[in-house]
Formats: structure tokens, C-alpha cells, sequence
């Protein structure tokens, strides 16, 4: 899944769409433990820089929100200084 396809995504589709991707880790990881070999060779790895793609795209959602709530009250305090 591409990065803009996630991003474009709910906060709830992508919690939801993270959590699958963990546990399909979690099936995969324990078939290499056991020795059985998987379908794809590259799906552990797409399947970890996908869980990696949504952990950013929270964390910038975060790190947004709380720029958003710091600059607010500068903007006030600097139209009543302007008054």
C-alpha cells in the first residue's frame, strides 16, 4: 500500500488496518519460527515498512495537532497586542 493511500485514510481505518498487519506479522513470524518457509520471501518485510508507514503518518497527525493547540494562543495574544 502506498504512503499517500494511507494517508488518505481514517484515523480509524488506519488503527484498524495497523492492527491487521500486525498480527499477519505476528502468523508470519511464527511459521519462519517453526521452519516453514513463507509464499513470498519480501511479504515480512513489506508487511513491517507498511506498519512503519502508519506509525509515521500518527505521529505526524499528532505532532499537527499539537502545533495547532500551541499556535492558537500566540495568534490571540498577537491581535489583542495589534489592538
Amino acid at each position: 500500500m502506498k504512503f499517500k493511500e494511507m494517508a488518505q485514510m481514517g484515523a480509524d481505518e488506519r488503527k484498524r488496518k495497523k492492527k491487521e498487519l500486525e498480527l499477519e506479522l505476528i502468523k508470519l513470524n511464527t511459521q519462519v519460527a517453526t521452519g516453514t518457509p513463507p509464499k513470498n520471501a519480501g511479504t515480512v518485510s513489506r508487511i513491517k515498512k507498511d506498519i512503519a508507514r502508519l506509525m509515521l503518518i500518527e505521529r505526524l497527525a499528532e505532532v499537527k495537532a499539537e502545533a495547532t493547540k500551541i499556535s492558537t494562543p500566540k495568534r490571540a495574544v498577537q491581535k489583542e497586542a495589534k489592538k
